[in-house]
């Protein structure tokens, strides 16, 4: 009898132990791994920062539009490997509370991954890399992307963009078509890209088609529409082309005082401004065809199967407008965290996500790019020789394409890769589109 009991004690213990071992994970039959924050098994939390608010606000005021529409089409489809994608949305508000809204995101709202739609990205990307929490950046706030150790930061606008210290010549032969020959570049002062760009564009590019550098101002207020000493600037230079790589409001107040200070342009390129806002705008009215607005995603008056698919997912989620840069950019920035999403495991972890990702080499953005962007870690941090995009004017209270001479209207700009700088530095300060 005492053997009997002994042996019933020693069972008790021995599946107690068992029990204890599989509870605490040490245990190598029937445990379940531990998911990474923000993933259940119906469920993947991300955060989405985009600056709703602040001088960034004119481009990107329904910039999360773009992302519930590109979520909810996903969601309505099962979401990801039968989970829902439930987002969390912050508003920066053009400052730096983008990392302060990030570190909520991470340590108090747990989140996956954190899509960064914002100028002010470059604020909080350090963190999210140090956090080992995977990252969607815009692409356009500064210089960053393509430096090395940064590989686990995915650009929507691929491995290096112009900003990034490369320079192409489609934008001057634009210019050069349009009669120009003497060109003007704005930048602001504190942001790394938009000084990047408008710099690159005259030392490099301008040259390179046989136009000439007149004047070049790179301390522009961020977001300003002071821009009375500019206008004159660009007048006293005798420029008859101008670049703006700056947000809307800024631009078009520059568009507005050229022509309010009788400065007749060949040539005023925009970076920003395409969309419904400016339409619903007087000062649209005024516009000549000098001015053109650049945007390097399809514009839905090219009616391809993207552009539908873009339009009818913004409808569900109540946005009928013609989407700006700061929607387009909501939309794909988070179509490009879902295929992240898709090929990050099942559950998704957050060491496979950027690795994984880059092995699909090439994104298409949403459908929405003039050729497929190179996001593979074989190239990363070198630029592609060739690159495109679209322009449209304002004609009759809408968007008309601007193709190349003697090209169907759909057809995109295509550019060429000038110079690609040795020596890239990382943006310290709010950056431009």
């Amino acid at each position: 009898m005492r053997n009997v009991r002994r042996r019933l004690l020693t069972s008790v213990v021995f599946a107690a132990l068992v029990g204890a071992l599989a509870t605490s994970g040490l245990s190598s039959a029937g445990a379940a791994a531990a998911l990474d924050d923000g993933v259940t098994a119906k469920s993947i939390k991300i955060g989405y920062i985009f600056s709703k608010t602040g001088v960034a606000g004119s481009t990107f005021l329904n910039a999360d539009k773009g992302c519930q529409a590109r979520v909810a089409r996903e969601n309505a489809k099962g979401g990801v490997n039968g989970r829902k994608v439930d987002v969390e949305y912050v508003d920066d508000q053009s400052s730096a509370t983008n990392k302060t809204g990030a570190q909520d995101l991470v340590q108090n709202k747990h989140v996956f991954m954190v899509v960064n739609n914002s100028s002010f990205a470059f604020l909080t990307y350090k963190f999210l890399l140090d956090a080992g929490v995977p990252m969607v950046n815009g692409g356009y706030d500064g210089t960053y992307y393509g430096t090395a150790g940064n590989e686990k930061i995915i650009s929507a606008l691929g491995n290096v963009i112009n900003v990034n210290g490369v320079t192409y010549d489609g934008l001057p032969k634009v210019m050069k078509a349009m009669g120009a020959s003497k060109v003007a570049a704005l930048a602001y002062g504190i942001s790394a890209s938009s000084t990047a760009a408008a710099e690159n564009l005259q030392k490099f590019a301008v040259p390179k088609v046989g136009l000439e550098a007149v004047y070049t101002n790179t301390t522009v207020d961020f977001g300003s529409t002071e821009v009375g000493p500019l206008v004159l600037g660009i007048k006293n230079a005798g420029a008859d082309a101008v670049y703006l790589p700056m947000v809307a409001s800024s631009n078009i107040a520059v568009v507005q005082g050229l022509a309010q200070n009788g400065v007749k342009m060949k040539s005023t390129v925009l970076a920003t401004g395409y969309g419904q806002a400016l339409l619903d705008q007087p000062v649209a009215k005024t516009f000549g065809p000098e001015v053109i607005l650049a945007t390097g995603f399809a514009p839905v008056e090219l009616k391809t199967k993207a552009t539908k698919q873009l339009q009818a997912d913004l409808k569900k989620v109540g946005f009928t407008e013609i989407p700006d840069f700061g929607v387009y950019t909501g939309y794909i920035t988070c179509d490009l965290a879902i295929k992240g999403l898709q090929n990050a495991g099942n559950p998704p972890t957050r060491d496979a996500y950027a690795a994984n990702l880059r092995k699909t080499k090439t994104y298409d953005q949403a459908g929405l790019s003039c050729r497929p962007i190179d996001i593979s870690l074989e190239t990363y941090g070198q630029a592609s020789d060739v690159g495109c995009g679209w322009y449209v004017q304002v004609k009759n209270g809408k968007f008309v394409l601007f193709p190349p001479k003697g090209k169907p209207a759909a057809t995109p700009w295509p550019s060429k890769l000038i110079q690609e700088s040795t020596a890239v530095t990382t943006t310290t300060a709010p950056p431009a589109q």
